[in-house]
């Protein structure tokens, strides 16, 4: 049982998933400006954000697609 949606959805997750790591990885310098600041050395930038929301989105659609493939398994 081959289920398209549960494939696409899957794919999806893996991309917002990648996106949202590797948007934190960037270096301090290239994070765009200062949302909040908690001291000299640490702080919330433009592209932290971006990256939580991406991995939110991600692990929504992650738990979506494992909701649908249980669905479509399981239905009577």
């Amino acid at each position: 049982m081959f289920q398209w949606r549960v494939v696409l959805l899957a794919l999806l997750a893996v991309l917002l998933l990648v996106g949202g790591l590797s948007s934190l990885t960037v270096p301090n310098l290239q994070e765009g400006p200062v949302v909040y600041r908690f001291d000299e050395q640490h702080a919330i930038r433009a592209l932290d954000i971006l990256g939580f929301v991406l991995l939110l989105m991600g692990c929504a659609v992650v738990w979506s697609a494992g909701a649908l493939w249980q669905r479509r398994m399981y239905a009577d």
